[in-house]
């Protein structure tokens, strides 16, 4: 995956979205700051990153909330976290189920509300947040297995509303969230770490399952991640973008197709 090395959203100030690679993103929305599943290096020794981040984490001072979709290392990295408590004073948390005394032993001051599937977060600023449902499961350790809770998130506004897929499986989730809430404008929705399949399918789409899931949500605009970061499955890295691209040529993609470099800018 390309990398354009830029901060140039964050001292933008325009509401909009940036990709940093993998699951973990940027949104400004009404003006605050969010950013999901952060991981900005190797998590582990067998962990590889293959794209670089587009700026320091050192950078992330302004940001307000941070949403957690799951306990899995390459979604929630104890280091990157560190390194955003580090400079982030006023940031909050939002995540699962038992995921929040995790949080609150790295950072035990640091504010943190945890959500079952369809509870709605206490945020304000004229935004609303939802922790909904995916198809996937949670372990750490060895005798941890689904413990926490995983699931995924949405944010909106009276005039936007963004969907962020996390990790799951293809479900009938995707159909009843996208009837709960109409009007989706993004949905950020993995394509990579699918092969195989008959093994992963069951906690990651594949670029052709998570068109099923675009078309399900109904949303105007998707946009690809879970691919190029990091080797977590059989496929070759590029191939989940190629894949997707010749689909879009042939014309089988309703919406948007938005495939954006790490490090990219997508204003609203």
């Amino acid at each position: 995956v390309d990398t354009i090395e830029t901060d140039a959203f964050l001292t933008s100030g325009k509401d909009g979205l940036c990709w940093l690679g993998h699951a973990t993103f940027l949104f400004r929305v009404k003006g605050k700051l969010f950013l999901t599943d952060p991981v900005f290096s190797s998590p582990s020794l067998l962990m590889k990153r293959f794209s670089n981040l587009p700026f320091s984490p050192g950078r992330l001072d302004d940001l307000d909330y941070l949403l957690i979709s799951h306990d899995h290392r390459d979604h929630l990295d104890e280091r990157s976290l560190k390194s955003v408590f580090r400079v982030a004073d006023r940031v909050e948390v939002f995540t699962g189920l038992r995921i929040g005394s995790f949080i609150q032993n790295i950072k035990p001051s640091v504010k943190v509300q945890e959500a079952g599937w369809f509870q709605q977060y206490t945020i304000g600023d004229g935004i609303e947040l939802f922790y909904l449902p995916a198809r996937h499961w949670c372990k750490r350790g060895l005798t941890d297995t689904n413990y926490r809770l995983w699931g995924s998130f949405l944010i909106r506004t009276p005039e936007l509303t963004i969907y962020f897929g996390a990790d799951s499986g293809y479900g009938g989730h995707f159909k009843e969230i996208g009837e709960l809430f109409p009007n989706i404008d993004f949905a950020l929705l993995g394509i990579g770490a699918y092969k195989p399949e008959w093994f992963m399918e069951a906690s990651h789409t594949s670029p052709k399952k998570a068109l099923m899931a675009a078309e399900d949500l109904k949303c105007n605009h998707f946009i690809p991640m879970h691919y190029g970061t990091f080797d977590l499955s059989d496929e070759p890295a590029s191939e989940p973008k190629r894949l997707l691209e010749t689909m879009e040529k042939e014309k089988t993609i309703n919406g948007t197709l938005k495939v954006l470099h790490v490090g990219e800018e997508f204003l609203i």
